[in-house]
């Protein structure tokens, strides 16, 4: 009797139920071509998300820890990052907290809160985001359409391998 298909790497079932195998192999198959570090998945009901960063998988493209429109969580390297449908939702989701939460505030001021020195260097992102273009000294309504691609690139927003299900 032949084994059963199992996974070579971690992942989490958001959407869509247990893998079938055909499936599992498909993953290992797509691991097999990823980089050491972003070997991991995310299932939904019509695709699992293999490689790439926690982001690109998580649909969450500002790396968001909590909310109202996410449909389930994922383990990241420093803690439980939100994960949305899609990367629309990941996108309204950044852009409602930004603005509903920091919206008045300076762009500088929230990304230091957004980005604590505890887990990023604050510093250096900062710089990555007026290089983009955001001025760090206006508030983050005014800045929202040049910060939020900025965020993307800065949180790293990398495509790994989609497979079918």
């Amino acid at each position: 009797m032949a084994k059963p298909a199992v996974s070579v790497i971690p992942g989490t079932i958001i959407t869509g139920g247990e893998l079938s195998p055909s499936t599992i192999l498909a993953v290992n198959q797509a691991a097999s071509k990823t980089p050491a570090q972003w070997r991991r998945f995310v299932a939904y009901t019509g695709v699992v998300k293999v490689g790439g960063s926690l982001a690109w998988r998580a649909n969450n493209p500002g790396n968001l820890r909590d909310s109202p429109f996410k449909i389930g969580n994922v383990t990241g390297g420093v803690g439980v990052f939100a994960v949305f449908a899609n990367m629309d939702d990941g996108h309204a989701a950044q852009r409602a907290l930004y603005l509903n939460k920091y919206g008045a505030m300076k762009v500088r001021d929230a990304i230091s809160k957004l980005t604590p020195p505890s887990e990023n260097n604050t510093e250096r992102y900062l710089k990555a985001l007026e290089k983009a273009g955001v001025d760090l000294d206006k508030d983050v309504k005014s800045q929202i359409d040049v910060l939020m691609p900025a965020v993307a690139v800065s949180e790293g927003v990398i495509a790994g391998i989609e497979v079918p299900r």
